[in-house]
């Protein structure tokens, strides 16, 4: 009897695993390939198609099959693992440009996403036994606007050193040569105007080093006031909200939303965190807050809000 009895248990302890392997949820920003990356080997020997469904993830070996939900739009993607990463910080899966096209990841660049277990994979593929495929210590990362422009000036400040040193040089030794080197010296005049520009003024993330005083770029955006947000704080002052705002750029939130609202004299400045299409999917992000981030809120339909 006791044997029977164990032999009815085995099959419902593996579905409970089951069931609870695909429950696995994990909330961050989700990227997309460039396409540079196009055709070269992933960490696991497969070659890169931006045409398939596929995707880096740190934590899923190889071939699990998990879907990617944009929280913003409630667009689903379920891809295949063939890839490890993605390698900046804040971000939970790359995907491959087909993938990121399917939720409306293009345009943007990177999204606040949700992602779920769908099926293991089947394949005993581990990285350490392909680490021979891989020989670029970095890979073309995935799509971010910054890249480009965080390279670029570096690479004409050297220009600019080589071709300034040249000119300096023949004129203090060889007066009858200046003529002769006079294109140098125009060309050289260029790149410093270049490195004026102002689209070329770096910009740094700020984080925890807020002061009080200093100068700072704001982008104000006005959303559409629909669907539901995490309210994490109520603040009174100007000062607290951008002390507020620097703190979770620093945990790498970029969905931050602050609601002006009138309340007697003064008003109040509460942070939210979103939007969210339904309040399902709200109340999972704020599961997800307090377990990772040890961070208290409470959902709110913010068509309820009044201004």
């Amino acid at each position: 009897m006791k044997a029977i009895t164990f032999l009815f248990l085995i099959p419902v302890f593996l579905l409970t695993v089951n069931h609870l392997n695909a429950q696995e949820e994990e909330f961050g920003l989700a990227s997309y390939y460039s396409d540079d990356y196009h055709g070269r080997p992933t960490a696991y020997g497969d070659y890169y198609d931006k045409d398939k469904l596929t995707a880096a993830h740190k934590k899923y070996p190889y071939g699990t099959k998990i879907k990617v939900t944009r929280l913003d739009n409630n667009k689903s993607v379920t891809v295949t693992v063939t890839d490890k990463g993605p390698y900046i910080k804040g971000r939970v899966v790359d995907l491959s440009r087909r993938a990121a096209e399917s939720i409306g990841l293009v345009a943007d660049g990177v999204a606040q996403v949700k992602v779920e277990l769908v099926s293991r994979s089947n394949r005993q593929t581990d990285v350490a036994s392909n680490t021979n495929v891989r020989r670029e210590p970095t890979r073309p990362t995935a799509y971010d606007f910054t890249e480009p422009e965080q390279e670029a000036p570096k690479a004409r400040e050297v220009t600019a050193v080589k071709r300034e040193t040249p000119t300096t040089t023949t004129t203090t030794t060889k007066p009858a040569t200046e003529t002769a080197k006079s294109p140098t010296t125009t060309a050289a005049k260029p790149a410093a105007t270049k490195e004026a520009t102002p689209g070329e003024i770096k910009f740094k993330l700020v984080q925890q080093d807020y002061n009080q005083y200093g100068l700072y770029k704001i982008v104000l955006q006005k959303p559409e006031q629909r669907g539901f947000g995490v309210q994490i704080a109520s603040l009174s002052s100007y000062e607290n909200v951008l002390k507020q705002v620097a703190d979770l750029q620093a945990k790498w939130f970029d969905n931050i939303l602050i609601s002006a609202e009138k309340t007697g004299q003064a008003p109040v400045y509460k942070v939210i965190l979103g939007p969210f299409v339904d309040e399902k999917t709200a109340e999972n992000y704020q599961s997800s807050l307090s377990k990772k981030y040890k961070i208290k809120g409470f959902v709110v339909n913010l068509e309820e809000i009044e201004y």
